[in-house]
């Protein structure tokens, strides 16, 4: 049995980043399942280290994962972990307001650009996450329960300025979040992110390496008239910047140069480094075999690609590599 739904208002500056989000500031709307399932890592992030901390019966840590569901009648996809879960006042407290995290200078950044790429490559550093889901969606709704909790909580909006909360029973522990989805509009940008190969596509590019399996359950075919479904790994995990150079083959390294750059020459050099300190980074770098041949031209793209939890933020990240080391095409830093 839930309690009866109460419809709460978004706090004042929550109202503003949303309709910037939903109608002004992303160009390339596939940034949605890339926030939902860096959510869903954090979630799964905190569950282990609560259940190396915590005795609990209810933190069970033996199979984190995430899951991505598509119902093609419904028109709705599911993004659902078991990670750590919230309750009904964490739902409110970071979902209702958001003033925690800088809004109000968020804003103003935003208003400020002069651009489109300007302003994506600003929500980009500060995260929108969650809200990011109503660029795709005309409702969201999200199912939750804490760790260590009974009770359940269920939220649901369709992003115009209220939400409705109520609390339900027999919930698992962890987070779903089912977004019901807009139609496909190419000139809006909005693709059909009901196809296989669109979810593919934006779990390969922006969550390859996340550290938790991401499944999804996949038709194979009908035998005897019944269809086939079975549940499949979207992700590699293989995060080699991560690990210690010990660990790591040389067949390793050049199978991933090959795979970023394209290049089936072998490297000249491999740096692999991590550094600890006030900030702290690991970084994979590759120097070509061969200059590349727009090597001297004004055009070309410079920087490296830029990594934050294993999450892909953001390709010629130019404020991280100097314009005399051009030549270094391929290499990956993680933040």
């Amino acid at each position: 049995m839930g309690t009866s739904v109460e419809t709460l208002q978004f706090q004042a500056q929550t109202r503003q980043l949303l309709q910037l989000v939903i109608h002004s500031i992303y160009s390339n709307k596939d940034i949605f399942l890339r926030e939902l399932i860096s959510n869903a890592s954090d979630a799964l992030d905190k569950l282990r280290l609560e259940s190396l901390v915590d005795s609990a019966p209810d933190v069970d840590a033996s199979d984190l994962r995430i899951e991505l569901e598509v119902d093609k009648v419904a028109r709705t996809l599911t993004v659902r972990d078991n990670g750590i879960g919230m309750t009904r006042e964490e739902v409110v407290e970071l979902i209702g307001t958001i003033a925690k995290s800088g809004t109000a200078s968020l804003l103003e950044k935003i208003k400020a650009a002069k651009d489109a790429e300007a302003a994506q490559s600003l929500i980009g550093q500060f995260g929108v996450g969650f809200y990011s889901a109503f660029m795709v969606a005309d409702e969201v709704r999200l199912r939750t329960r804490r760790a260590g909790t009974d009770e359940g909580t269920l939220w649901e909006s369709d992003g115009e300025g209220t939400y409705d909360i109520s609390t339900v029973d027999d919930l698992p522990v962890g987070t779903s979040v089912t977004l019901h989805l807009k139609d496909a509009d190419s000139e809006d940008g909005l693709a059909d992110y009901l196809a296989e190969w669109k979810i593919r596509q934006i779990v390969k590019q922006y969550s390859d390496f996340i550290r938790w399996p991401i499944r999804m359950p996949v038709e194979r075919g009908a035998e005897d008239g019944v269809t086939v479904t079975e549940m499949q790994t979207l992700n590699s995990m293989k995060a080699l910047w991560a690990k210690a150079r010990s660990e790591v083959t040389e067949s390793e390294y050049q199978e991933f140069y090959q795979q970023i750059s394209h290049d089936w020459a072998d490297p000249a050099e491999i740096i692999h480094m991590r550094s600890e300190g006030t900030f702290a980074y690991d970084a994979l770098l590759f120097i070509p075999s061969q200059a590349p041949f727009d090597l001297f031209s004004h055009q070309t793209k410079r920087g490296v690609q830029l990594y934050v939890k294993r999450v892909f933020i953001m390709d010629d990240c130019e404020a991280l590599m100097p314009n005399y080391l051009r030549f270094v095409k391929v290499h990956t830093l993680p933040g």
